[in-house]
């Protein structure tokens, strides 16, 4: 396969694109806004000779976007094993951002000595978002409202990006998303808590944050995931806000390739 192109397939439930030939195998997962080519722009300064990368789909979502589901953490994390069954990838290493960092700390709860490490970007931890019903609301009326929606995305990214970055970001959640997933999500993330099934995990851990990602901070993640996970090391993102993968993708692959050569053994 030419490391340069990636291609896509349909096994199982899942939809995904793989990029690379690799011995060491990464299973990245996307947000709540949109699908996997949310990490388009950083495909081309991938290592694809050292690592094979496959990039999920949730259902709802891309080429799963007909996938219904239950819509929960539990849900995601079974199918991404499913995948990687089908593979024939025994051990491997999770990526999640925003609502899937979560998935990273169940996948790594439920079959620990199968995920190698962990990379979790902007996350959502297991505790979950703790929306109350004001903010719920409006997370809820990102759906249907296009304008609430680019307010969203403005607020994540610090305010600092223009209107065209965040009419790019809605023309691609509307032409890639279903509303129904995305009220299932948020229920997911705004409720779930299994943090008692994660305490102590030894998962290596590398916890990614933004300089201008208001909502999720250095002292939030120093009280979750490093507090939680003894392996756990955290890095901020200099000029970003929620989205490093697009905002400035060639630091971003870098960043994540550094962690993961960490992790060869």
């Amino acid at each position: 396969m030419n490391n340069k192109t990636p291609h896509s397939s349909t096994i199982l439930k899942l939809a995904f694109t793989q990029h690379g030939t690799g011995s060491e195998h990464i299973l990245v997962m996307h947000d709540w806004n949109g699908d996997h080519t949310i990490y388009d722009a950083m495909i081309p300064y991938l290592d694809g000779s050292t690592f094979t990368y496959l990039f999920v789909d949730l259902r709802g979502y891309g080429k799963s976007r007909e996938l219904t589901g239950e819509y929960t953490v539990s849900e995601i994390s079974a199918d991404c094993f499913r995948v990687a069954d089908e593979l024939g990838w025994q051990e491997f290493h999770v990526l999640g951002h925003s609502m899937t960092g979560m998935v990273t700390q169940r996948m790594s709860a439920d079959e620990p000595m199968r995920i190698k490490s962990a990379i979790a970007v902007c996350p959502i931890s297991a505790a979950g978002s703790q929306l109350n019903d004001e903010m719920f609301g409006f997370f809820s009326s990102t759906t249907e409202s296009d304008d609430v929606f680019c307010r969203l995305i403005q607020f994540v990214t610090g305010g600092r990006l223009s209107d065209q970055w965040a009419n790019a970001k809605l023309r691609q959640n509307r032409e890639t998303v279903s509303p129904q997933c995305r009220l299932g999500y948020l229920t997911m993330f705004s409720s779930t808590n299994f943090v008692q099934d994660i305490r102590g995990l030894k998962t290596p851990y590398f916890v990614i944050i933004a300089e201008y990602d208001p909502g999720i901070d250095e002292a939030a993640m120093k009280d979750s995931f490093l507090a939680w996970h003894p392996n756990a090391e955290l890095h901020v993102v200099p000029n970003s806000g929620h989205y490093p993968m697009q905002e400035c993708p060639p630091y971003f692959a870098s960043l994540i390739e550094g962690f993961l050569r960490r992790q060869i053994n």
